[in-house]
């Protein structure tokens, strides 16, 4: 190595041949591209044309199964290139962010340049960049210039690690590189996260930490629990987890339809977004609960979502509604209320379900009590009710087949020799009645065979004998009669709270199965302390194939509390083969100011530490009155935008709180209103119920109203810990009446 001055030439000149090789093969796809545009649009053409739109028959079903399958291939071929194209693009701008040189042993040294695609010249086979999922590019994040090693399919690869440098490249130009060691590396990770928020969120890769990079390239575990304090990058680093699952996916087998992220809401899944793009991979699918629920009935029962719940509980009346609510959420989200239900299914499989005898056409075909042996035979325990249920449906079905044919020729004759009618108009009324009578009969086999599941959970509450006799033996929680005496009563308005559809969705999986998960390999659960064990059920019945990897904060979980004995729980219930924990302790989201004063929130001895980049210290600002309290909102948001803050966020306690005060100020200020279902993202002024706020981050964070009234209790100050820790570069909070006491 030369001077800087010498070292610089030698930079620009690889990465003048680096963009040269980029720009062949760009223009190479661009050319290819536009004659497999042409392919395709001429082979789809051809199809329509040649091929049946509908099969009517087997050889006509053939021939457009022999016609998809080459237009099939076309489309995945241009497809790639249509992504191999982005690629290029994205590397014209900057194709590298790192260089290791490394010496293996008993071979040369090299020079090893790292971004976020492979490149690999296609006439001499000379690899210009590794793409950082690479085993080789974990040297990068693991080790300080010594000795060095990574883990490669062959084996472990030991050598010396020589020169580590990072560079700053943009529009293919070379602006400045540094040979990196740890307070360099701190350095360029102050300078990333000085920036402003971005409305999506950003990719890590070019500072993922050493923590972080074996989280990501975990390969040895089914389940990976991941105990992350606020901003340390646990969303971040499970998105690149599945980058990495995805780049292995020719050994793994895994693409993004074999990966589902568990979102805690709508908002959250459209923020992550772009991250799996960035990285040159295909999104993945991000489902809420709500989704899977709707997915499961199909849209034909209405609940409530998770927000609504959470509204209801932090808005109720007084602090005895507000404890029996959550007495209901933990009470039906346990593991007793489990019990519960699986007792409750044994018993409506038992003793429920009213089988009646089956006669047709005055003749008797099979009674109740064969129907019951069928069910109940233990040779077909192991399939679920409904489908058992269904074939008795199918079994009677093809008892009264032929029947049916006698029954029809009967009536035909009758209906000859008792009317008027001509031949053919005898036929038609003979079939009219044939078509009634059967209605009939699925009528009356349909009341044994049919589940209303809906019906069936009323019925669970409504019977307090049989619920009580379901319960012997089991610990209910004080006020079980007050939380009985509600569900019914809300059950009763078609009011189907949150938790209720939670237990609805299990007992509905667990007697009618569900496999459209099937193809899933790998869940990603976020913000996993806000669910229950009863959630946990529900992805192992879903996901039955998955590996998982859960990340959460025990510290922010909303209107319940949690230590790191759930993630226990979780573990128990997975029943994975495999299991590991990771726990993320220092915090990059905030500034050192905000975190020392987010950290005063804490009273678990959560270990938190603060990576040094400084900021203005936190302000608690108390006013007279709510005018004065949104006058002095409103200027600070004002100047906050006059500092060049892009995202800026008012966080309130509630929904209701958050409609009031952007009722008040809406005309004075650009603002938006975050409620359920806003196509928004977090670029510009936003007001937002803290519930919703998790996960996200923004520039500024301004918390409304932090009085004694809104934040006072224990579930409280984790309220306030989830909305002190959205926070960048700046945050303050305002109050009137009495500060709470969490801040004084």
């Amino acid at each position: 190595m030369g001077t800087y001055e010498e070292d610089l030439i030698v930079e620009k000149r690889y990465l003048e041949q680096v963009i040269a090789v980029v720009k062949d093969k760009l223009q190479g796809e661009q050319e290819s591209i536009e004659r497999k545009k042409k392919n395709l649009i001429a082979a789809r053409r051809h199809m329509y044309e040649s091929t049946s739109h509908y099969a009517y028959t087997f050889s006509q079903l053939l021939d457009m199964v022999q016609q998809s399958v080459p237009l099939q291939v076309l489309t995945y071929d241009y497809e790639a290139t249509a992504a191999r194209i982005r690629k290029y693009k994205k590397m014209l701008d900057s194709p590298y962010f790192a260089r290791i040189d490394f010496k293996e042993k008993g071979r040369d040294l090299e020079s090893i340049y790292i971004g976020t695609g492979n490149l690999t010249d296609d006439k001499t086979y000379r690899t210009y960049v590794y793409d950082w999922r690479a085993p080789v590019a974990s040297i990068f994040y693991r080790y300080e210039p010594g000795e060095a090693g990574y883990r490669a399919p062959g084996g472990t690869v030991k050598g010396e690690l020589t020169l580590k440098r990072q560079y700053e490249i943009k529009k293919g130009k070379l602006l400045y590189f540094f040979d990196s060691n740890v307070s360099v590396l701190d350095d360029m990770l102050k300078m990333a996260l000085s920036r402003n928020a971005s409305p999506k969120m950003r990719t890590i890769v070019e500072t993922i930490q050493r923590e972080q990079d074996v989280i990501i390239r975990d390969l040895e575990n089914e389940l990976v629990i991941v105990q992350g304090v606020a901003g340390s990058g646990k969303t971040a680093v499970a998105l690149h987890r599945v980058a990495f699952l995805m780049y292995r996916g020719l050994s793994e087998k895994l693409n993004a339809n074999n990966i589902v992220l568990i979102s805690p809401n709508f908002l959250f899944g459209r923020y992550i977004a772009n991250v799996l793009p960035e990285l040159g991979e295909e999104n993945i699918q991000a489902l809420t609960f709500e989704d899977i629920f709707a997915l499961i009935f199909k849209n034909s029962i209405r609940a409530e979502s998770r927000n609504m719940l959470f509204e209801e509980m932090i808005t109720a009346e007084n602090e005895r509604q507000r404890e029996l609510l959550k007495a209901g959420v933990d009470f039906k989200l346990s593991k007793t209320f489990l019990v519960i239900l699986e007792r409750f299914m044994q018993y409506y499989e038992r003793r429920m379900i009213e089988f009646s005898d089956i006669y047709y056409n005055g003749e008797y075909i099979v009674d109740r009590h064969r129907l019951k042996m069928k069910l109940l035979d233990r040779q077909k325990k192991a399939v679920p009710l409904e489908k058992r249920l269904q074939l008795i449906k199918t079994q009677i079905k093809n008892m009264l087949q032929e029947k049916r044919r006698a029954r029809y020729r009967k009536l035909e004759k009758f209906v000859a020799e008792h009317t008027e009618a001509r031949p053919e108009d005898a036929k038609a009324l003979a079939r009219l009645l044939a078509i009634k009578q059967g209605a009939a009969l699925r009528k009356a086999i349909d009341k044994f065979i049919r589940i209303d599941y809906l019906s069936l959970y009323r019925a669970l509450f409504a019977d307090k004998a049989l619920f009580f006799r379901l319960a012997k033996g089991l610990v209910l929680p004080p006020g079980i009669e007050l939380i009985m005496a509600e569900t019914v009563k809300n059950l009763a308005k078609n009011r189907l709270r949150y938790d209720d559809a939670i237990a609805l969705m299990y007992l509905k999986i667990r007697m009618a199965g569900y496999s459209a998960f099937s193809a899933i390999r790998q869940v990603v659960v976020d913000e996993a302390q806000d669910y229950y064990p009863l959630h946990y059920e529900l992805l192992k019945l879903l996901f039955p194939r998955a590996k998982f990897t859960v990340l959460g904060d025990i510290n922010q979980t909303i209107e319940k509390q949690a230590d790191l004995s759930f993630y226990n729980e979780i573990k128990v219930i997975l029943n994975k083969r495999k299991t590991t924990t990771f726990f993320l302790t220092r915090s990059y989201r905030s500034s050192y100011e905000i975190n020392a004063f987010s950290a005063k929130l804490l009273d678990n001895g959560t270990a938190m530490e603060s990576f040094e980049r400084h900021g203005s210290a936190p302000e608690v600002i108390g006013k007279a009155s709510t005018a004065e309290l949104d006058e002095a909102v409103l200027a600070d948001i004002i100047g906050y935008e006059k500092s060049g803050y892009a995202s800026i966020a008012v966080i309130c306690k509630s929904m209701r709180q958050a409609e009031e005060l952007y009722g008040r100020i809406k005309s004075r200020i650009d603002v938006k209103l975050i409620r359920e279902g806003t196509p928004e993202t977090v670029a510009g002024v936003h007001i937002m119920p803290v519930y919703m706020a998790k996960g996200l981050e923004f520039d500024a964070v301004l918390v409304y109203e932090a009085n004694d009234a809104n934040y006072r209790n224990a579930e409280d100050k984790k309220l306030l810990y989830v909305a002190c820790t959205r926070a960048l570069h700046r945050l303050s909070l305002y109050y009137t009446g009495r500060i709470s006491k969490f801040l004084l």
